[in-house]
């Protein structure tokens, strides 16, 4: 049952495939008109032996009678001979006889007839017959709708003529008959014929090149839509040795060559992308985001003013001992942990990391993008790198600490230069906050007035008093406390 199922299922789908297929279809009609053109050159002259054998049937019977009536009776009188053929038009006698006409030989004299006149006189029968002297038979002649024999005194043995009129419309009939059945014959052997060579053609051909067009779909869709490939599932099983199977494995290189160049230009754009996500990040790490726009936009030389901004400046104390007491591996390690700690904080409070200088670390509030809380960011910020600080220890197990200055006011912030370029802030501001950190004591955090201004009744604020700045001169100072509940 299984191999019948799929015996049906392979005929089904070869039949589909014929159905389907116009080249199929255009071969089908040209092989079985050309077969029918051959078989009609073929029928015409068949049709014509078969008349020709039909009539030759029919005189041949006539023929055999009139002479067995007058082997019979030799010596008949020409109204009992007129009479015995008359006898002859009778059912079961000869067919398609429909009348007689007797004439003196000598003379044309008419003596008698029966049923339909003949169409040949006798002067034209006799003409015709004296062709025919030397043989038993009567001399036939075909006229329209009907053949007429003509027998004379050799035939009869007296001094007598006789013309026979047959009707054809027995030999049409049967010629009739016998083109029908020859047509139909030639049909069904043109229909079957025709059906073999498509199915041949189609195992052979037509089967195939569907097969390929639509492996050639299923390609182009899958390199299309640059997901995995498996190659197996496309190519297609090694083909005959002709020009088929050619075309066959041509598909199969080439696609195996598409598949090979695709994976090498998606591994290609893979690892492009992959560097890029790289520079990209590596951009992001070094400038704000909206700066790294403009600059891949293909500005240079980027500047802006900003009104009110808060900066802070952090110092580890004695980092400069620490040099003469750590490797450059142990000091390296450490500075890491330590600017990667504060990196989080930064992140986390959304602030914008400008830069680290040996061991001073640099953030600003309120800038690229403005924000009402800057300074309240960049105080919270301080607090907890006073706390973070705590957690790291020096070689002689005592814990690090920090001195940090903070200052508010307008900055003006851009990237210059074209190589090793950074994202910095220039002005009063800037400077102020640097004194502020470098003037202030290890633990504490220095801020201006102007900062201790935004902070009031949101964080402790303790009075310092009056300190020299360098580039400045005297000016009121502050510490930050921490933030009030």
């Amino acid at each position: 049952m299984p191999l019948r199922r799929e015996g049906r299922r392979r005929w089904s789908g070869c039949l589909g495939n014929l159905l389907k297929a116009r080249l199929s279809r255009r071969i089908a009609f040209w092989i079985f008109v050309n077969f029918l053109v051959v078989e009609g050159i073929v029928l015409v002259p068949s049709v014509l032996r078969q008349a020709d054998r039909l009539g030759d049937q029919v005189r041949a019977v006539t023929d055999a009678k009139i002479e067995w009536l007058v082997e019979n009776d030799p010596a008949a009188s020409p109204a009992e001979r007129l009479e015995a053929v008359a006898r002859l038009a009778s059912p079961g006698m000869v067919q398609g006889i429909e009348g007689a006409a007797l004439y003196r030989a000598a003379t044309g004299e008419r003596l008698g007839g029966f049923g339909q006149a003949p169409r040949l006189s006798f002067a034209r029968a006799a003409a015709r017959l004296s062709a025919a002297q030397d043989s038993r038979s009567g001399r036939w002649f075909p006229l329209a709708a009907s053949f007429e024999g003509v027998w004379g005194p050799r035939q009869l043995g007296d001094d007598l003529l006789l013309v026979v009129r047959h009707d054809d419309g027995d030999l049409r009939r049967g010629l009739l008959e016998y083109v029908r059945n020859i047509a139909l014959i030639v049909l069904a052997i043109a229909v079957f014929l025709t059906l073999s060579t498509m199915v041949v053609i189609e195992r052979l051909v037509i089967g195939r090149v569907l097969q390929l067009r639509d492996r050639l779909s299923a390609a182009g869709r899958a390199l299309a839509g640059g997901g995995a490939i498996v190659p197996a599932d496309h190519l297609l099983p090694p083909g005959a040795a002709d020009e088929v199977g050619e075309v066959e494995r041509a598909f199969n290189d080439s696609f195996l060559r598409t598949h090979e160049e695709m994976e090498r230009r998606q591994q290609a754009e893979c690892a492009a992308r992959e560097e890029r996500d790289r520079a990209e990040t590596l951009l992001l790490n070094i400038l704000p985001a909206p700066i790294a726009a403009e600059m891949k936009s293909g500005r240079h030389t980027i500047s802006q003013t900003h009104a009110a901004v808060s900066v802070l400046f952090a110092d580890i104390v004695g980092f400069t001992e620490l040099t003469g007491r750590l490797s450059c591996h142990e000091l390296v390690t450490l500075l890491n942990r330590v600017f990667s700690a504060f990196d989080g904080l930064s992140e986390r409070h959304g602030l914008e990391k400008i830069k680290t200088i040996g061991d001073n670390y640099m953030v600003v509030g309120g800038l690229p993008s403005p924000s009402d809380r800057h300074a309240e960011a960049i105080a919270d910020m301080a607090l907890e790198m006073q706390t973070l600080i705590g957690t790291f220890h020096r070689p002689d197990a005592q814990p690090m600490a920090l001195r940090i200055g903070m200052h508010t006011g307008p900055v003006v912030a851009g990237v210059i230069g074209r190589r090793k370029f950074i994202y910095d802030l220039w002005g009063h501001t800037v400077n102020v906050a640097s004194r502020l950190e470098t003037g202030g004591l290890p633990g504490r955090i220095q801020m201006s007035e102007a900062m201790a201004d935004l902070l009031r009744g949101r964080f402790g604020i303790e009075p310092r008093g009056d300190v020299a700045i360098k580039g400045v001169g005297m000016m009121s100072t502050y510490w930050l406390g921490a933030r009030r509940p």
